[in-house]
Protein backbone atom coordinates (compact mmCIF):
# COMPACT_ATOMS: atom_id res chain seq x y z
CA UNK A 1 0.00 0.00 0.00
CA UNK A 2 1.37 3.43 -0.90
CA UNK A 3 2.12 6.04 1.76
CA UNK A 4 -0.65 8.27 0.40
CA UNK A 5 -3.20 5.44 0.62
CA UNK A 6 -2.03 4.61 4.14
CA UNK A 7 -2.39 8.27 5.11
CA UNK A 8 -5.89 8.37 3.59
CA UNK A 9 -6.84 5.27 5.59
CA UNK A 10 -5.44 6.76 8.78
CA UNK A 11 -7.22 10.05 8.10
CA UNK A 12 -10.53 8.24 7.59
CA UNK A 13 -10.06 6.52 10.94
CA UNK A 14 -9.18 9.83 12.60
CA UNK A 15 -12.35 11.41 11.15
CA UNK A 16 -14.46 8.50 12.38
CA UNK A 17 -12.90 8.73 15.84
CA UNK A 18 -13.50 12.50 15.93
CA UNK A 19 -17.15 11.96 15.00
CA UNK A 20 -17.51 9.34 17.71
CA UNK A 21 -15.92 11.61 20.31
CA UNK A 22 -18.09 14.52 19.23
CA UNK A 23 -21.18 12.37 19.63
CA UNK A 24 -20.07 11.16 23.07
CA UNK A 25 -18.66 14.41 24.47
CA UNK A 26 -20.37 17.14 22.44
CA UNK A 27 -23.47 17.54 24.63
CA UNK A 28 -21.40 17.77 27.82
CA UNK A 29 -19.01 20.24 26.23
CA UNK A 30 -21.95 22.33 25.02
CA UNK A 31 -23.42 22.38 28.51
CA UNK A 32 -20.08 23.24 30.13
CA UNK A 33 -19.26 26.04 27.68
CA UNK A 34 -22.76 27.49 27.95
CA UNK A 35 -22.53 27.49 31.74
CA UNK A 36 -19.13 29.17 31.60
CA UNK A 37 -20.67 31.98 29.53
CA UNK A 38 -23.78 32.33 31.73
CA UNK A 39 -22.19 32.09 35.18
CA UNK A 40 -20.19 35.36 35.15
CA UNK A 41 -23.23 37.29 33.94
CA UNK A 42 -25.42 35.69 36.57
CA UNK A 43 -22.95 36.42 39.36
CA UNK A 44 -22.33 40.00 38.24
CA UNK A 45 -25.96 40.93 37.83
CA UNK A 46 -26.99 39.17 41.02
CA UNK A 47 -24.49 41.29 42.93
CA UNK A 48 -25.58 44.48 41.16
CA UNK A 49 -29.22 43.64 41.89
CA UNK A 50 -28.46 43.20 45.59
CA UNK A 51 -26.52 46.48 45.70
CA UNK A 52 -28.74 48.70 43.54
CA UNK A 53 -32.33 47.51 43.87
CA UNK A 54 -34.37 47.99 47.03
CA UNK A 55 -35.27 44.67 48.69
CA UNK A 56 -38.98 45.18 48.05
CA UNK A 57 -38.38 45.25 44.26
CA UNK A 58 -35.71 42.55 44.03
CA UNK A 59 -38.06 39.62 43.37
CA UNK A 60 -39.76 41.38 40.45
CA UNK A 61 -36.44 42.54 38.98
CA UNK A 62 -34.88 39.10 39.47
CA UNK A 63 -37.76 37.49 37.53
CA UNK A 64 -37.25 39.93 34.64
CA UNK A 65 -33.50 39.30 34.68
CA UNK A 66 -34.14 35.54 34.69
CA UNK A 67 -36.19 35.88 31.49
CA UNK A 68 -33.35 37.77 29.79
CA UNK A 69 -30.73 35.39 31.13
CA UNK A 70 -32.70 32.43 29.79
CA UNK A 71 -32.81 34.07 26.34
CA UNK A 72 -29.04 34.61 26.49
CA UNK A 73 -28.41 31.04 27.65
CA UNK A 74 -30.58 29.57 24.89
CA UNK A 75 -28.99 31.64 22.12
CA UNK A 76 -25.51 30.90 23.46
CA UNK A 77 -26.26 27.18 23.64
CA UNK A 78 -27.51 27.18 20.04
CA UNK A 79 -24.38 28.99 18.86
CA UNK A 80 -22.13 26.57 20.71
CA UNK A 81 -24.07 23.51 19.49
CA UNK A 82 -23.65 24.75 15.92
CA UNK A 83 -19.87 24.83 16.35
CA UNK A 84 -19.36 21.62 18.31
CA UNK A 85 -19.62 19.28 15.32
CA UNK A 86 -17.72 21.63 12.99
CA UNK A 87 -14.91 22.16 15.46
CA UNK A 88 -14.63 18.50 16.48
CA UNK A 89 -13.23 17.31 13.18
CA UNK A 90 -11.02 20.35 12.62
CA UNK A 91 -9.54 20.16 16.13
CA UNK A 92 -9.44 16.42 16.78
CA UNK A 93 -8.35 14.88 13.48
CA UNK A 94 -4.89 16.54 13.52
CA UNK A 95 -4.37 15.46 17.15
CA UNK A 96 -5.39 11.89 16.41
CA UNK A 97 -3.26 11.80 13.25
CA UNK A 98 -0.21 12.96 15.20
CA UNK A 99 -0.65 11.08 18.47
CA UNK A 100 -2.23 7.77 17.45
CA UNK A 101 -1.12 5.10 15.02
CA UNK A 102 -3.59 3.60 12.59
CA UNK A 103 -3.66 0.41 14.68
CA UNK A 104 -4.32 2.38 17.87
CA UNK A 105 -7.23 4.19 16.23
CA UNK A 106 -8.66 0.87 15.03
CA UNK A 107 -8.41 -0.48 18.60
CA UNK A 108 -10.08 2.60 20.12
CA UNK A 109 -12.87 2.55 17.53
CA UNK A 110 -13.43 -1.20 18.01
CA UNK A 111 -13.71 -0.66 21.76
CA UNK A 112 -16.02 2.37 21.42
CA UNK A 113 -18.31 0.35 19.13
CA UNK A 114 -18.31 -2.71 21.41
CA UNK A 115 -21.11 -3.79 23.75
CA UNK A 116 -18.61 -3.62 26.64
CA UNK A 117 -18.04 0.07 25.96
CA UNK A 118 -21.78 0.75 25.81
CA UNK A 119 -22.26 -1.08 29.11
CA UNK A 120 -19.33 0.76 30.70
CA UNK A 121 -20.67 4.14 29.52
CA UNK A 122 -24.13 3.29 30.88
CA UNK A 123 -22.55 2.68 34.29
CA UNK A 124 -21.08 6.19 34.28
CA UNK A 125 -23.81 8.04 36.18
CA UNK A 126 -24.24 5.29 38.80
CA UNK A 127 -20.50 4.94 39.26
CA UNK A 128 -20.00 8.71 39.49
CA UNK A 129 -22.85 9.04 41.99
CA UNK A 130 -21.43 6.26 44.16
CA UNK A 131 -18.00 7.89 44.04
CA UNK A 132 -19.39 11.35 44.82
CA UNK A 133 -21.43 9.94 47.73
CA UNK A 134 -18.29 8.40 49.24
CA UNK A 135 -16.44 11.71 48.91
CA UNK A 136 -19.36 13.68 50.40
CA UNK A 137 -19.78 11.23 53.28
CA UNK A 138 -16.05 11.37 54.05
CA UNK A 139 -15.75 15.17 53.85
CA UNK A 140 -19.14 16.37 55.13
CA UNK A 141 -18.21 16.92 58.80
CA UNK A 142 -15.04 18.84 57.90
CA UNK A 143 -16.77 20.91 55.23
CA UNK A 144 -19.66 21.76 57.55
CA UNK A 145 -17.22 22.76 60.31
CA UNK A 146 -15.23 24.91 57.89
CA UNK A 147 -18.45 26.51 56.61
CA UNK A 148 -19.46 27.40 60.19
CA UNK A 149 -16.01 28.92 60.79
CA UNK A 150 -16.32 30.91 57.56
CA UNK A 151 -19.81 32.11 58.51
CA UNK A 152 -18.55 33.25 61.93
CA UNK A 153 -15.52 35.03 60.44
CA UNK A 154 -17.58 36.62 57.65
CA UNK A 155 -20.21 37.77 60.14
CA UNK A 156 -17.51 39.43 62.29
CA UNK A 157 -16.01 41.15 59.24
CA UNK A 158 -19.36 42.41 57.91
CA UNK A 159 -20.62 43.45 61.36
CA UNK A 160 -17.39 45.31 62.08
CA UNK A 161 -17.60 47.13 58.76
CA UNK A 162 -21.29 47.90 59.26
CA UNK A 163 -20.50 49.21 62.75
CA UNK A 164 -17.71 51.46 61.44
CA UNK A 165 -20.05 52.95 58.82
CA UNK A 166 -22.51 54.34 61.30
CA UNK A 167 -23.69 51.11 62.92
CA UNK A 168 -26.45 50.11 60.50
CA UNK A 169 -28.00 46.67 60.85
CA UNK A 170 -26.93 44.02 58.36
CA UNK A 171 -29.50 42.60 55.98
CA UNK A 172 -29.89 38.83 56.06
CA UNK A 173 -31.31 37.12 53.03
Amino acid sequence: MSAAAQNDGKRALAVKLAQMQQKADGPGMTEQLTASAVQPLLAGWSQRLDEAVPPAKQKEVREKLDVELKKFAESTQKAIEAQVAKAAEAALVPVFMEKLSEDEMKTVIAYMESPASAKFQALGPDAANAWAKRIIDATKPGVESSAKSFEAAASKIVNAAAGSNGGGATNKK
